[in-house]
């Protein structure tokens, strides 16, 4: 008969085989490896891929809850970019809003990538208004005209695979006003401007009204869900779906990654908490700097577009030099939600002192610092799960 210690060793080790066995299925030591990641390498692409060698580039850009909702179809001297419906946060972007925005990254992506290989890129966006949930079917965003050019790289195209969202802590190191002046300088124009906010206590009320609008939001049992239904954990779910919020990107450290993709999966209501936490202790409590994108009119197609490639640009700028950004734009998400629900909104009361400025609305809200940990990438789909050649929607 074997000895009780015996037994006792052998259940030991198969509990450790087990934890090993899980911690390699779910990826917890790989981290932000593999095929998903495959894009960031290849983003250059070659010149046998043609007219679609900037969706390359474009494909790396910035979306709400790395949703990607992006299709393209090339055709001779043009690339025209749809917004794939299907692919939306429901109750959290009820009209589409983000998505465009998430549109306007990848276009002024696939603009600076496009001058960079030698083409004339002239976007054409698409006109109209944006409803409440509109159908699951791809809608036409905008026309990028593609002509032949002499290269001309931008120094932001250089740094689109280092660009990433970062949601960990920030260093307690003031923005320079002059570097922020230069920022907002770079992304203003006639129906965008963008108001940063450094003081003190003009931080502690923005801080404060995006932890609200979180609260109202992880109570808001639809929201919360749509929002949940977009987190990836293990390795197999971020290989099937190449997209979504990742363990990797939450900006823990890396104990709590590895943690967390071991332990089991949180729940949405344990993911709410999380992300609330978060919220309080670490973005609005170490952002240097807040920002609002500004728009005359949040809901007008062309305009949310624009707000993205502002949003993409400012972006691109702050990695080059070595500063970290992050969207917060719950209390914008919370201005659609009432307004698709019907209700008095306290929020867009609330932004307006703080974007101080008579006739323009706040479409994007984000946070700017130096980050004490590097971002991880996050999942990207294939160039040719987006590409759809002859492509057209209603």
């Amino acid at each position: 008969m074997p000895s009780r210690r015996a037994v006792i060793g052998g259940a030991g080790s198969l509990v450790l085989a087990a934890l090993g066995y899980r911690a390699w299925d779910r990826g917890a030591f790989a981290l932000a490896s593999g095929p998903p990641y495959v894009p960031w390498d290849e983003w250059r692409g070659t010149a046998l891929d043609g007219d679609q060698r900037p969706l390359r580039a474009a494909i790396l850009a910035a979306s709400p809850h790395d949703t990607q909702p992006w299709r393209f179809a090339v055709s001779p001297g043009a690339i025209e970019v749809y917004a794939d419906r299907a692919r939306h946060l429901g109750a959290f972007d009820p009209f589409r809003r983000e998505m465009h925005l998430g549109l306007g990254c990848a276009i002024e992506n696939l603009v600076l990538a496009a001058r960079a290989f030698g083409m004339t890129a002239e976007v054409q966006p698409t006109s109209g208004r944006l409803e409440v949930s509109p159908g699951p079917e791809p809608i036409l965003a905008a026309r990028v005209a593609l002509g032949a050019g002499q290269a001309s790289r931008d120094p932001l195209f250089e740094v689109i695979p280092q660009r990433h969202t970062n949601r960990g802590a920030y260093l307690d190191e003031p923005i320079a006003e002059e570097r922020l002046r230069e920022l907002a300088d770079a992304i203003s124009g006639p129906n965008l401007r963008v108001a940063f906010l450094s003081d003190r206590g003009a931080r502690r009320e923005a801080g404060a009204v995006i932890i609200a609008a979180t609260e109202r939001i992880i109570a808001d049992s639809e929201m919360s869900l749509d929002s949940y239904r977009w987190i990836r954990t293990g390795r197999r779910e971020i290989w099937e779906h190449r997209d979504g919020v990742t363990i990797e990107t939450s900006g823990a450290g890396r104990l709590l990654t590895v943690a967390g993709k071991v332990l089991p999966d949180l729940g949405a209501a344990r993911t709410d908490r999380f992300w609330l936490e978060s919220t309080r202790d670490v973005h609005t409590a170490t952002a240097s700097v807040f920002g609002l994108i500004l728009v005359r009119d949040r809901l007008d197609m062309a305009q949310a577009i624009e707000a993205g490639r502002a949003w993409q640009r400012l972006h691109l700028r702050a990695t080059a030099q070595g500063l970290a950004a992050q969207p917060l734009n719950q209390p914008v998400e919370m201005v659609d939600r009432n307004e698709m629900l019907g209700r008095p909104d306290e929020f867009g009361r609330a932004l307006a002192p703080l974007a101080g400025a008579n006739g323009w609305a706040p479409t994007f809200m984000f946070r700017l610092g130096r980050a004490k940990r590097e971002a991880l990438r996050s999942p990207r789909r294939p160039l040719e799960d987006v590409v759809v050649p002859g492509a057209r929607g209603g």
